[in-house]
């Protein structure tokens, strides 16, 4: 059978978390119309036609703001390409840009091969569009990539002629690396990245990014699973603004990850949210690094 791992990468807001979760089929990443919504690495695995594939979804590479919140975002998703059997570049299928150079910059001397996915082709009503963009690029651009497809993760076009694709460059081996499992990530993971995806959904820009979600407690019973979790807040004055009018932030935000919770774990989910405020964001260095 062929198995391998495929990190998906491309600067934030391109739509990897959505094409991630596409591909496997499950709501793993956090999806929202905002920037760097993932932070963390997130892997997940699909079993299809004789094929093992361990699709790994990348915190945007930003070279721009929020220095020290980059850097280790950046690190984490570059981490990635290093592991990978096929690397997925997502842009934006109106053309790049310099923060997409910037990616290639750091992938092109990766051995692995590397496949081009121009996103969001919905948004165009000129289907012959593409090989006048493909003609504007730079042709050392163009020839770094093994194949160039593109895609609307929106509308699931393509899709499968890209799992095809993926499928001729990953290795044959004998056996199964992965066993059958969603993620190597635990469910208490994907509690908190719920928990912290309705927070970016439904509150202002500034507020998620200052904010951190830790998992309490998670007791797993026969027909129900209890969670305790806690959001850490960077600003003392966020705390009104999460909890809400009478706690109908909250309530907004614990529905919103109940219910991920329930479809994922298969089980009803009791959900207990804290909100405190944190001071070790003072020492932004220690608390990113222990944090992200």
């Amino acid at each position: 059978m062929h198995s391998g791992n495929i990190s998906i990468i491309g600067k934030p807001n391109v739509g990897k978390s959505t094409l991630f979760n596409l591909l496997i089929s499950r709501h793993l990443a956090g999806e929202t119309s905002k920037p760097q919504t993932t932070r963390h690495r997130i892997d997940g695995l699909l079993h299809e036609n004789e094929v093992e594939y361990m699709f790994v979804d990348t915190p945007g590479i930003n070279f721009n703001i929020r220095k020290d919140f980059n850097r280790i975002l950046n690190k984490n998703a570059l981490s990635a390409i290093y592991e990978s059997d096929v690397i997925l570049h997502l842009v934006n299928y109106n053309g790049m840009n310099e923060d997409d150079n910037k990616v290639i910059e750091n992938i092109k001397d990766i051995e692995s091969p590397k496949i081009l996915v121009l996103n969001k082709i919905d948004r165009d009503k000129n289907k012959n569009r593409l090989p006048k963009i493909l003609s504007k690029l730079p042709m050392d651009i163009v020839s770094i990539y093994d194949e160039i497809i593109p895609i609307s993760s929106k509308n699931s076009e393509n899709i499968i002629q890209l799992k095809n694709i993926i499928k001729k460059y990953l290795p044959e081996k004998d056996g199964n690396d992965f066993q059958e499992i969603i993620s190597t990530k635990p469910s208490e993971f994907f509690a908190a990245e719920y928990i912290r995806e309705a927070c970016i959904q439904f509150l202002s820009v500034e507020v998620p990014y200052g904010l951190h979600v830790e998992i309490n407690s998670f007791n797993e019973e026969e027909k129900l699973i209890s969670i305790s979790a806690t959001i850490y807040l960077k600003k003392n004055s966020h705390l009104s603004i999460v909890v809400g009018k009478n706690g109908s932030m909250l309530e907004k935000i614990g529905t919103h990850a109940r219910i991920n919770s329930e479809k994922l774990l298969n089980k009803k989910v009791y959900l207990k949210i804290f909100v405190k405020f944190d001071p070790r964001w003072k020492d932004s260095e220690s608390f990113l690094n222990t944090y992200i």
